[in-house]
């Protein structure tokens, strides 16, 4: 058993840094289209492995488990519902094989891909139901604390919140993904970054913020906005900028090193955990590590 600090203390210490991305990193591996990344947990564990302990090499404090569509709901869409405990069990184990002993995993959380109506067919009952199951596996396998991330639908990230903190005594971070308008920031559903922190905070979350969609330039302005709000600790995960498909191939062209300055303008304006969602890789985690301790 290892013995570290909870992780809201050390947020409380200094700035916690996150991983990058896994899923674009496993499609320049050859992850095909239709096929769920969290099965590579057990065709190709040591590559999986490999990714997590890069991260740690590259200055991370958290690796996030390769679980972010691991709910029963997101794995039936191709045809794998029966592995959910197989894939998140084994998902956890592969990164906890590699952490180091003052580091800290973190159970990946993402949507179902279902939406309530009149968009689709789903109900609250059914986000609960899946999210119980897959925070249960995930608590049990030990994981240090929960990541809900990617979320766009408020109502679906709240359940999420509910169901992880009905299974453990665990921390919830809870990050949603934004677009930024001309009226501000919105998820797709139209909910306001007010509405956002302030029903994520009454459902429990520990600590809550925004990944992916918006580009490292686009989230600087974003983080005070969140903070009007609430005073729980901020997490701040931006992609690599604007997806470009270049030659075929999906391209994100932020250098590294504008990245992390990026971050470290979120950090200056009090986010407090940050990292990298798509199109980042352990060399961003290493301009970021290098820039918030210079």
């Amino acid at each position: 058993m290892r013995n570290r600090k909870n992780i809201l203390d050390l947020i409380k210490e200094r700035v916690v840094i996150l991983d990058g991305a896994m899923g674009s990193l496993l499609i320049n591996q050859g992850l095909q289209i239709g096929i769920p990344p969290e099965s590579w947990n057990v065709s190709n564990s040591e590559l999986i492995q490999k990714i997590h302990l890069d991260y740690y090499n590259a200055g991370s404090d958290v690796v996030l488990t390769n679980t972010f569509g691991g709910s029963r709901l997101k794995l039936s869409a191709h045809n794998h519902g029966e592995s959910v405990e197989e894939y998140n069990t084994k998902a956890v184990e592969i990164a906890r094989e590699i952490c180091p002993e003052d580091g800290y995993i973190a159970g990946d959380i993402g949507p179902s891909g279902k939406f309530l109506p009149p968009v689709g067919k789903v109900t609250i009952d059914d986000f609960e139901e899946t999210f119980l199951e897959q925070t249960k596996i995930l608590a049990n396998a030990e994981v240090d604390f929960f990541f809900i991330e990617t979320m766009v639908d408020l109502k679906e990230a709240e359940a999420a919140v509910k169901a992880a903190k009905k299974v453990s005594n665990l921390s919830v971070f809870t990050s949603i993904t934004y677009k930024k308008t001309k009226r501000g920031y919105f998820t797709i559903m139209g909910n306001s970054v007010e509405q956002c922190v302030t029903t994520l905070h009454k459902a429990g979350a520990d600590v809550i913020g925004a990944n992916c969609t918006l580009s490292s330039n686009e989230m600087i302005d974003l983080i005070p906005q969140i903070r009007q709000f609430t005073d729980l600790p901020i997490v701040a995960k931006p992609n690599a900028g604007k997806p470009q498909l270049i030659g075929g191939k999906t391209e994100y062209l932020t250098s590294p090193k504008d990245f992390a300055e990026d971050i470290f303008q979120m950090v200056e304006k009090k986010a407090a955990i940050v990292g990298g969602c798509c199109g980042t890789n352990p060399r961003f985690i290493e301009k970021i590590v290098q820039r918030v301790k210079r």
